[in-house]
């Protein structure tokens, strides 16, 4: 006999013996394992070759197609082989393999017993058995089965492991039989698997392992997303751990479960990877560790026993099944008000509806409410709803409100990283960070209690509470009743509480909020992580039976020529019974034009057999369309009555008619092309956190419009609600943004149980705002990865709404987003190479979600992403992250009424340092210079100088008018003649009518500006031109200024010559051995002979050098997007200095070499006060910082008068939304109040500088060349070590730098960093000061 029929013979008896135990007929396959089928006829195997075809082979246990599981289907069998996914089926009179089909029932087999055999009989052709014929195999009569060896059959377990991925496993030790492999109970990365004693309880002793081919198994945990992990090619990694694998990839999560020879079942598990041959996983005191393989090492040897996975009870806050319970439907915002009349007299809330409102059937519960408060859900009071429990001794605190903010527990900010563990949906201590608690509270819970009486008329009608947003779980009891659980922080929360109201006495309200929940594996956004109820709530009370929600609709047709030619306006109304009531509800619906003007009324019924839903249209004639640039609002009013036709309930929604659509790659509103000049905007309040107030929102937007932007995203979650309404109102398009995030772990979007969890945040988003005409398209999330749950979010968004759909998580094959699940393509933080590659010629628009990242000193190069995007065929625009710093006062100090602003680094957790301050403006909502450079980008009036006439003083300029239809008729173009830095003229004119996409050329006389006089005389001559609104605007004072350009007519001259005064006194020099003197009364200067630095500069006998700190060449520069740390200026120790007389001057001549850059600096010295310095630099790497001096002067001298590039702070790319002039400031006010102190003041283009002091002593400075200057007083290497500038002291000197060149600043703290073309110039570069007494 030869191996292979010993072996055989001994599976056959293997069977035999399980049969007679297991009684005959008796069927019991292992889900999973592996078997052989085998003949009995001639001990040989059959075997499926992958293309159909079924033979029978000698047993070879490493060919795949030798091996099969049973799957049990309806009380029938399915052989399976789960290599080739293929299935024993007859076709016939033949047996076959065919594709694994759980539908195809000629795939279904009873296995009979036939003494110590099977028979295999086709399930629905019964008279029939499966047979050997040759090597093949047939069906026969099932009378001749019986007995008949050619019939008979034995399932045999291979000798490998084999495993269903649906069922759960645990690993135990063999030497340790009470010991199983786990990972601690962690869903963490990298946590190391380990030998525990087995617990039921412990979800990190239960796996799912998937077999990928014969050989190679993936073992992951079946509560977390986690795999067994190599490390790879880590040498330093000799343990088992545990990590994400991705699918299909697997990478360092494949192993192989060697079978241990005459141990049955009993397997050595190794790793697949090349760098760990001949090595297994073996026990050493607890730790699973490589070691080298040793197959009689019994610390190595497992066994794999299939449990049933666990049911572990999990609280609501940790099961996403579970994310709503008694729970409204989302429905669009609207206030009740008793009838009509009372809804008109409430006009600040009738036209501007973020204002709180004045009605009878409205109650705001925002203020005061007690608060209890502890750091983990296990010491959370368990029955404080209870009516009798005694909250008296408990803290106040204000709603709404951040509970971090008023000092309880820590802000936490994050960005891609969970404050958490990252174990979803579970809730635990984050390792490393909060081991115990010790940093932050592990899940803190806030209990909430107040009271409130509502009025006697509220009784026999519904009440709903509401609640604006809650971070980020919470249960809610009224009266000692519970009412229901919420999750979705950001989206609304209501509750009918109907039945638990107390009739005419005080009710009793209950809240506890949960600060983490599984829903915040769904909220990573970058941001502050903060708590509690942190927007409005309130009551409001309706009919019984009443309109819970209104559905507003437009369709516009536009004639040839693109004008409005027909629109409609529908109303879909929803009437709530919920209890069923008799009767019907008569509904009145009007339609005002934005001048509030009638233009429609009509009348329908609701309820009874009129049913639940209607449908009310409106004809609109001349329809005033919504868009940003003209938001005309219409007002929709809805009064119900009852059936005797008293009015019960009136309400109104202002609605814009507007239509937004996707055709030829572009986005159009109202049959124009639009271009999105936006930013993303996060809600943060540096008082009160994320619970911002009406106030902020305000300044928010109107500070939106005064600066040209036109589009908001709602990074990265739905705002507050009144917050669309001033959308609305004030002209903004509105990318709205769901409440999903699970940016640290986005396999979570690949999940199925999360899928109910995921759609109803975007059910409650469009929901809620699909009546606001702001919407241009709504947003599935923000990085939250390319899973398949999305394809259920966007069915959810298009089901409810027609407006496109946007997500840039969906990134596949492309280099950009939004491949799938998606009606744009998307990018964030694109460089110019790939502007130049992807912006036009795509089959879908694109959309720059996120660019030009504005942290710290930044945006560069602005101008140049509109250029392309302007000339572009399919790119919509984009939005600047961000708009605000999220910088907050530290909350202790507030309570001692200090305010100082902190940022990420500031607070415990996995925070990513000052990241969360990219933000065009400071926290604290302070215009500056970012700001200024995005309103001159996004500009829509751009200016052309055509030509100068000398002769007749005057220049021509042609405006182009880019606005989509606002027409230029209702400005003015005020235009001054700047000379040397002085207005000489100054004229407003009226613009004529220059519709949107057409220009006009004007020319303008130029008044005292004498251009061919100025020529002569070495004189600049400048033309700034503003735009502005006559009248004032909704957002804006008359006056204010829409777009501003400068032009130069006329260069200016070189320094005029100077010839040394004789009458002066007479120049004298001393020379010694460390230093050179030279000079009189009136001026004297005094260097270094070892380094030829100037060490003094006295002007008038006052020296205004510091510390001996002349000028000397300096490249530090230190900026968030250049984070450029080295301090040295790479001079040699020594230089050279030479006294010469030149042409009757005395001048000094200094040079020193340098491995960065060498300087040469002539000092000329006129005897009657002073100092032409002239410096030349050349370059030695095209890395500089800066090429240019530094000096420290005396800090006395700190008010600052310039001519040059202001009032902003700017750079080489970033000086658009500058003009050349003379500006007053001081040296503390050259510091931009970013939030991380650097490298700040810069002024490009200097032609003047004055430092004086109080006494009115100062020292000028006058140009030639191309110089930048700051005066700070700090050094660059202060401000790059500083964490606040209100740490900060500064220095007892003034740093002066004046470069030839200061590099661009880019946009690398995210993004690309600095164009080479803003890079310091790898060339000789000169320029000239001229010093002297002011």
């Amino acid at each position: 006999m030869n191996k292979t029929f010993l072996h055989l013979r001994w599976l056959t008896l293997a069977v035999a013996v399980c049969l007679s135990v297991l009684g005959a007929g008796a069927q019991s396959f292992k889900p999973g394992t592996l078997y052989h089928l085998v003949s009995a006829l001639k001990g040989q195997v059959v075997d499926a070759d992958g293309q159909g075809h079924l033979a029978l082979s000698a047993l070879n246990e490493k060919d795949a197609g030798q091996h099969f599981v049973m799957s049990e289907l309806s009380g029938s069998w399915r052989i399976i082989n789960p290599f080739n996914n293929q299935a024993v089926r007859y076709n016939g009179n033949g047996v076959e393999a065919g594709e694994n089909n759980g539908s195809d029932e000629a795939q279904l087999w009873r296995v009979v017993a036939d003494g110590s055999h099977y028979n295999l009989v086709p399930t629905n052709n019964p008279g029939k058995a499966a047979a050997v014929q040759g090597s093949k195999l047939v069906l026969i009569d099932k009378a001749k089965a019986a007995g008949n060896k050619a019939a008979q059959f034995s399932l045999a377990e291979a000798a490998r492991a084999g495993f269903d991925a649906e069922l759960t496993y645990r690993i135990r030790s063999v030497q340790h039989p009470d010991m199983v492999l786990g990972n601690g109970d962690s869903g963490e990365n990298n946590a190391h698997i380990v030998g525990e004693t087995a617990d039921k309880d412990n979800r990190g002793q239960y796996w799912n392992i998937k077999m990928l081919d014969l050989d190679r198994r993936v073992v992951a945990n079946a509560f977390y997303t986690q795999n067994f992990d190599d490390g790879g090619g880590n040498a330093s990694i000799d343990y088992l751990l545990q990590w994400p694998a991705q699918d299909g990839v697997w990478n360092n999560a494949q192993f192989c479960f060697e079978p241990v020879k005459g141990q049955t079942g009993t397997y050595i598990i190794r790793s697949v990877g090349k760098t760990k041959v001949g090595k297994m996983y073996s026990l050493v005191n607890g730790q699973l560790k490589s070691v080298a393989y040793n197959a009689k090492d019994k610390a190595a040897w497992f066994t794999f026993e299939q449990v049933e996975k666990p049911k572990i009870k999990s609280p609501y806050w940790e099961d996403e099944t579970r994310f709503a319970e008694n729970k409204e439907t989302g429905v669009a915002t609207y206030l009740p008000y008793n009838n009509e009349h009372e809804m008109l007299a409430d006009k600040a809330y009738y036209n501007t509806p973020w204002t709180k409102p004045q009605t009878g059937r409205y109650m705001s519960l925002n203020g005061t409410w007690k608060f209890h408060f502890v750091p983990e859900p296990s010491q959370r009071p368990l029955d404080f709803w209870q009516e009798n429990y005694d909250v008296s001794q408990w803290d106040t605190i204000p709603v709404p409100s951040n509970w971090e903010m008023l000092g309880y527990d820590k802000p936490i900010y994050c960005n891609v990283e969970y404050p958490h563990a990252n174990t979803p949906p579970f809730i635990k201590a984050r390792p490393g960070f909060n081991d115990g608690g010790k940093n932050y509270g592990i899940d803190p819970v806030g209990s909430y209690v107040r009271t409130f009486t509502v009025p006697a008329n509220w009784d026999g009608r519904r009440t709903f509470i509401h609640f604006g947003g809650i971070y980020s779980a919470a249960f809610v009891w009224l009266n000692g009743q519970y009412v229901g659980y919420t999750q979705g922080s950001n989206n609304v929360s209501e509750f009918d509480i109907t039945k638990y109201l107390h009739k005419g006495g005080e009710n009793r309200l209950a809240v506890q909020v949960f600060r983490w929940s599984d829903g915040s594996y769904l909220e990573c956004q970058d941001m502050f992580r903060m708590s509690g109820i942190f927007r409005e709530v309130y009551l409001y009370n309706t009919p019984k039976m009443a309109v819970r929600d209104h559905y507003i609709t437009s369709d516009i047709t536009f004639d040839k020529g693109g004008n409005t030619a027909q629109a409609k306006v529908n109303v879909r109304l929803t009437l709530d019974n919920r209890d069923n009531l008799a009767g019907k509800k008569q509904v009145c619906v009007k339609i005002f034009n934005p001048e509030g003007t009638e233009i429609q009324e009509q009348r329908t019924t609701l309820g009874g057999a009129d049913g639940t839903q209607t449908n009310v249209a409106f004809d609109v004639p001349n329809a005033e369309l919504w868009s940003a640039e003209h938001p005309n609002l219409y007002t929709v009013r809805v009064v119900q009555s009852d059936e005797q036709g008293n009015e019960e309930m009136a309400f109104s929604t202002k609605y814009g008619i507007c239509k937004v659509e996707v055709k030829n790659s572009l986005l159009y509103v109202n049959n124009k092309r639009v271009f999105l000049k936006g930013v993303n905007r996060h809600d943060t309040s540096p008082k009160h956190g994320r619970a911002v107030t009406v106030d902020e929102m305000l300044r928010d937007v109107t500070l939106m419009k005064q600066n040209n932007i036109n589009t908001i995203r709602t990074s990265h979650y739905p705002n507050d609600a009144r917050m669309y309404a001033m959308y609305d109102y004030y002209g903004l398009y509105t990318v709205d943004e769901a409440d999903l995030e699970d940016h640290a772990n986005q396999s979570i979007s690949d999940r199925k149980s999360w899928i109910p969890a995921f759609v109803d945040r975007i059910d409650r988003m469009v929901l809620r705002d699909r009546n606001h005409p702001c919407v241009v398209m709504w947003s599935l999330g923000n990085e939250a990865g390319a899973g398949a749950n999305f394809k259920d979010c966007y069915e959810a968004a298009k089901r409810l709404d027609t407006r496109p759909v946007h997500y840039e998580g969906t990134r596949i094959s492309l280099p950009y987003g939004g491949e799938r699940y998606s009606d744009f393509y998307s990018k964030m933080y694109p460089g110019m190479d790939w502007m130049a590659q992807n912006t036009s010629n795509l089959d879908k628009p694109m959309f720059i979600c996120e660019y030009a990242h504005a942290m710290g000193n930044a945006i560069g190069n602005l101008d140049q992403y509109w250029d392309v995007i302007e000339k572009s065929n399919a790119t919509i625009g984009g939005c600047i992250w961000d708009w605000v710093d999220q910088s907050i006062y530290n909350p202790q100090l507030m309570k001692q009424g200090i305010y100082r602003l902190t940022t990420g680094y500031d607070y415990p957790g996995p925070h990513q340092g000052n990241f969360c301050c990219n933000g065009i403006i400071n926290s604290e909502r302070q215009e500056g210079a970012k700001l200024k450079e995005v309103k001159a980008a996004y500009q829509y009036v751009k200016f052309n100088l055509v030509g100068v006439d000398k002769q007749k003083n005057t220049a021509t300029v042609t405006l182009r008018n880019t606005y989509l239809f606002q027409n230029l008729k209702d400005m003015n173009l005020c235009y001054e003649v700047v000379k040397n830095g002085r207005v000489v003229s100054a004229k407003t004119i009226k613009l004529p009518a220059v519709a949107p996409a057409d220009s006009t050329t004007l020319v303008l006389k130029l008044g005292k500006a004498d251009l061919a006089k100025a020529e002569a005389n070495g004189q600049e001559v400048l033309l700034t031109l503003h735009v502005a609104f006559r009248t004032a605007q909704s957002y804006a004072a008359a006056g204010h200024e829409v777009a501003l350009k400068q032009f130069t007519l006329q260069q200016r001259g070189t320094l005029p010559a100077l010839k040394s005064d004789a009458k002066a006194p007479e120049m004298l020099s001393t020379l010694s051995l460390d230093q050179t003197i030279i000079g009189n009364d009136k001026v004297q200067l005094t260097f270094d002979n070892e380094t030829a630095r100037l060490t003094s500069l006295a002007l008038g006998g006052r020296n205004i050098i510091a510390d001996n700190q002349g000028f000397e060449y300096s490249n530090h520069r230190w900026i968030e997007n250049d984070r450029f740390g080295n301090t040295a200026n790479g001079l040699q120790p020594k230089g050279d200095v030479r006294v010469e007389q030149v042409n009757g001057n005395t001048v000094v001549k200094t040079t020193r070499k340098g491995s960065l850059c060498d300087t040469e600096i002539d000092y000329t010295i006129y005897p009657q006060g002073v100092v032409d310095v002239e410096a030349r630099f050349t370059p030695h790497t095209a890395e500089l910082r800066r090429a240019g001096l530094v000096c420290m002067l005396d800090s006395s001298l700190s008010k600052v008068d310039y001519y040059a590039l202001g009032p902003w702070e700017n750079a080489c790319d970033r000086r658009d939304g500058v003009v050349a002039g003379r500006y007053t400031t001081t040296v503390a006010g050259m510091v931009e109040p970013n939030m991380k102190p650097q490298s700040t003041g810069n002024r490009e283009e200097l032609r003047e500088l004055t430092l004086s002091d109080k006494s009115g002593f100062g020292v000028k400075i006058e140009t030639e060349g191309r110089v930048n200057f700051s005066a700070l007083p700090y050094t660059d290497e202060d401000l790059m070590n500083a964490q606040h500038y209100w740490e900060m002291q500064p220095r007892p000197y003034t740093v002066l730098h004046l470069d030839a060149w200061l590099r661009g600043l880019g946009n690398a703290s995210c993004g690309p960093g600095t164009l080479r073309m803003f890079y310091v110039p790898e060339k000789p570069m000169t320029y000239k000061l001229r010093i002297s007494k002011k």
